[in-house]
Formats: structure tokens, C-alpha cells, sequence
């Protein structure tokens, strides 16, 4: 922000701030071999006929004459058969489930239990009374995983981007990446201290500074088998698995629900699910939640606070939607595609600001390189109050989906170690981080699997853990809510 746009710092006694004690540094390694158990490896098939097939599986209640009460736990077993009715003998696939209320706008997610003999379970917590339905999905098969996981790992190029480099009147293009395989002399972008590298092929005569925007197109292949290609076919993703029972009647009981007692803190753990929507309101299993139902409630929580979001256009929707909500506010954004969104309300000490992150960033539209951060960079260098009138939001992965884990959670690991830094300098500042959201099902799948959002999800938790920072699992509220839309309304 410019010193003009500076909201005022509202003044709070001064806090006195231990430094942290020595710990040994996380590193990439460390997550991985954290992840090792969720990255299952099935046995090579010899035919698509041997793969699980979501119209041949079906679900069972574990207990089918039991009584049901809100506050229970349904538990459905997941018999997952092959495409010529056999029953499957190993684990791996990877399978979402929901129950919902449609009369009562109600849902939630469910917890899968592979049981890596072909079977899982699927456990339900009962938030509400009334007609349940059971939804199980099987998004991809064990072996569409291992195809999947197996062209993630140490390919950079499955997504390629054209640089444009501008000098006056003079333009010139060349490949660029995060990683390139060329022996021309290169354009290198390096941050030493984050370890971050990026370079575009050195252009004919215009200098590497003059590189102006970057836009991406998909690369040819990767070129699987014809069987492979059929595992990712879109009509053996997202398949339906059939129920052998009917929806679940739920009663009272005579329980009242239980409702959290605890107020929303920093580094709470969260289970899973961590919510539930009844009459299309999220409700909270983790702590007390006030409804922000109106623009007045809204803008009044805002009132005297600068709001800082980074990320992909995820949490840039939110951004649009706070615009939509919050009253008197005046939007000083940078003209260009993808460049910073800033809104103020002066008269009551309100402050929005979006920034995207930096690349890679995947989109067949020019962005400018004006607008690329850093994000650790940005939290080094952000101007904060000292109090609770800071709030920071952070939303990456959906651009890392293309590129191998490892390269994600070495840029996690730096905004890790930079969130460190900005709570020992301003210990009340608020960190939110969002997890990924699921996508469409027509999604390019070797590129933008939610297999993939999965994983890193996975990598957040286990990056974040511990730490003060509250955990936004926008996954369990789209998998509830049924949504597979990267923006969903």
C-alpha cells in the first residue's frame, strides 16, 4: 500500500514477545515420508476390466438394524468389485462420501477407512434428525491413483508458459518454467534466501528485464496406454457407487445436539468433519461460530481492521464477495489483468487488499509480472497494527497441481517459516490458512486431479500443525456440499 492508503494503528499495550526456542528446521523430506501412507500402491493391472468400477461396487450398512439418534455414528462398508463383478483385494482408491437432507438443506462430509483389502469404511457423524441420504463416490480407481501419482512425480513440463518481453515498441517471446530443458543461455529469476527459482529462454536482444507477462498452455501427452486413457475417461470418474439399503431414518432421541463451548482460537486442531450445512448454514464442530448473515454484521466485525488475502482466484473470491458485503467502500485496484484488488472504508478503518501469488500461475490469458509475489516476502514486509485488527488469509495449490508435490511443499515450507517471523513480531495478528476445494470433474485430470488437492491438503495440515494459525477446510464444505466447482457459489 502506498503511506496514503495506511489505515490509522489502533493502540493496544505492548506485549512482550519470547523468542522461539531452537527447533529442528521441517523439511520437504519430512512431509513426504509423513505423506508415505496416503499414497497407496496398488499391484499393475493387466486389463481396464480388473480396475474398480463404481457400477459394479456397492455399499452396505455395518449395522442394519440399528437404531439411529443425532449425535450417532453411521457407519457404511464400501465392497469395491472390479468391472467383471470380482470382488477388488487391495486398497488405493480414492473415494468422497457425503450424507444430505435435501428437504432440510442440510450435509456432510464423511471419513473413509481404507481397510486395503478391498473394502472401506465410512464413517458418519448424525448432526440432524429426519430422512438421510448416503452418498458414496468413487473419483478415481486405485490404479487411476497410481497412474495419476506416477506422471505428478518430477514432471515439470505437462504445463508450459510463454514469456513476453516488451521494450518499447519491441516484443519478443520465449518458453519459460520453473524448471526447462534447454542448453540455450537462460533469463533466471532467483530468490536465494526461499530457494525459488524461475527462467525463461533468453530472448534474441531484449534484456531479461523486460519481461512483461506470462500466459501457460498444456503440453502434449503425458501419453498413456489405451487402457490407462480409459481410466480417466470422464464417465469412470465421480461414478456413484449404489446403496443396498434405503436412506437412513434418523431420530432425536430425546439428545440435544451438541454445540462447541469453546471460542474460535488460534491453532485449535479441527477434526474431521469439521462442520455441517442444515438449512444451507455452516455450523462449526469445532468451536463457538457467530452468523455474519448481513451486510451491517459484517461490516461491523470489520470495522477498524486491514484485511490482507494471497493467493490463487479461490481467495480472491472472497475478496469479490466481501466487496458485495461490506458498506462504503472505495476500490483503488491496479489496472490489468490478475493485479492487486484494494478497497477502503476510511470513515470506519476498513481495508481489503487481494494479491496473487507467484508463478506458477496457469492461464491461457497474459498475466502481468507487475502483480507476482512472494508470499513469505509479502508477510516479511506487510505493515500490521501490533493487535487483532490484522488478519491474514493465505490460499495456494490449485496452480501446483501440475507440478510435482515436492515443488508445492517447499514453497509451504517458506511461508511456514515466514508466518514464524510475523508472530514474533506482532504475536495477535490473526493467520487463516484455506485449504484447497474440490473441482470439476471435466478438470484436465492428469494436471488438476483433486487427487492431487488431496495430497497437498494433506501437506498443509501436516506443514501447519501446531502452529497459530486457524485452518479453513474449504474441502470438507465443498465435498459436503456437493459442489466440484473450483469457485463455487
Amino acid at each position: 500500500m502506498q503511506s496514503s492508503e495506511v489505515l490509522p494503528v489502533l493502540p493496544l499495550p505492548s506485549i512482550m514477545v519470547k523468542p522461539p526456542s531452537p527447533r529442528k528446521e521441517m523439511t520437504v523430506a519430512d512431509v513426504m515420508l509423513s505423506l508415505r501412507e496416503d499414497i497407496p500402491e496398488a499391484p499393475k493391472f493387466k486389463s481396464f476390466m480388473e480396475t474398480s468400477s463404481g457400477n459394479q461396487s456397492v455399499t452396505r450398512l455395518e449395522d442394519p438394524g440399528a437404531v439411529f439418534c443425532v449425535g450417532d455414528t453411521l457407519n457404511v462398508l464400501v465392497e469395491m468389485k472390479d468391472f467383471n463383478g470380482k470382488p477388488k483385494t487391495y486398497g488405493g482408491d480414492f473415494i468422497l462420501a457425503r450424507i444430505h437432507s435435501p428437504e432440510l438443506k442440510a450435509s456432510a462430509s464423511g471419513v473413509v477407512t481404507d481397510l486395503h483389502n478391498g473394502s472401506y469404511r465410512v464413517s458418519f457423524t448424525l448432526f440432524w434428525s429426519g430422512t438421510v441420504q448416503v452418498s458414496v463416490l468413487l473419483i478415481h480407481s486405485a490404479e487411476a491413483v497410481q497412474v495419476l501419482w506416477r506422471e505428478r512425480k518430477g514432471s515439470y513440463w505437462k504445463v508450459l508458459f510463454v514469456g513476453t518481453f516488451i521494450k518499447g515498441d519491441q516484443t519478443e517471446t520465449s518458453q519459460c518454467g520453473p524448471m526447462l530443458k534447454t542448453t540455450r543461455p537462460l533469463c533466471e529469476y532467483v530468490d536465494k534466501r526461499e530457494g525459488e527459482y524461475y527462467a525463461c529462454i533468453k530472448p534474441p536482444t531484449l534484456p531479461c528485464s523486460s519481461l512483461n507477462n506470462i500466459k501457460s498452455h498444456n503440453s502434449e501427452g503425458p501419453f498413456l496406454t489405451q487402457d490407462e486413457d480409459r481410466l480417466l475417461e470422464r464417465k469412470n470418474i465421480g461414478v456413484q457407487i449404489k446403496n443396498s439399503f434405503p436412506a437412513v431414518q434418523v431420530i432425536s432421541c430425546d439428545v440435544t445436539p451438541a454445540k462447541p463451548s469453546e471460542k474460535c482460537l488460534l491453532g485449535k486442531e479441527s477434526p474431521i468433519p469439521t462442520g455441517y450445512f442444515y438449512q444451507n448454514r455452516w455450523f462449526s464442530t469445532v468451536c463457538q461460530q457467530a452468523p455474519f448473515l448481513s451486510q451491517d454484521t459484517i461490516t461491523k466485525c470489520l470495522t477498524g481492521k486491514r484485511f490482507y488475502l494471497w493467493g490463487d482466484s479461490t481467495i480472491r473470491q472472497w475478496m469479490e464477495y466481501l466487496r458485495t458485503k461490506v458498506e462504503g467502500l472505495t476500490h483503488k485496484d491496479e489496472v490489468g489483468n490478475w493485479l492487486p484488488l484494494r478497497s477502503f472504508n476510511y470513515a470506519k478503518s476498513i481495508a481489503l487488499q487481494w494479491k496473487r501469488h507467484n508463478p506458477p500461475w496457469i492461464g491461457s490469458r497474459a498475466v502481468s509480472t507487475k502483480g507476482f509475489v512472494y508470499i513469505s516476502r509479502e508477510l516479511d514486509d506487510v505493515v500490521l497494527g501490533g493487535g487483532r485488527q490484522d488478519a491474514i488469509v493465505i490460499s495456494i495449490g490449485q496452480h501446483f497441481r501440475a507440478f510435482p508435490l515436492e515443488y508445492f511443499i517447499h514453497r509451504l515450507l517458506n511461508i511456514r517459516r515466514a508466518i514464524l517471523r510475523l508472530q514474533a513480531r506482532s504475536p495477535e495478528t490473526m493467520v487463516f490458512i484455506k485449504l484447497e476445494n474440490t473441482r470439476e470433474f471435466t478438470t484436465p485430470m492428469l494436471r488438476m486431479s483433486d487427487t492431487y488437492g488431496h495430497l497437498q491438503n494433506l501437506a498443509q495440515r501436516k506443514v501447519f500443525k501446531g502452529m497459530r494459525v486457524v485452518i479453513v477446510d474449504a474441502w470438507d464444505m465443498s465435498v459436503a456440499a456437493n459442489t466440484f466447482s473450483i469457485h463455487p457459489n
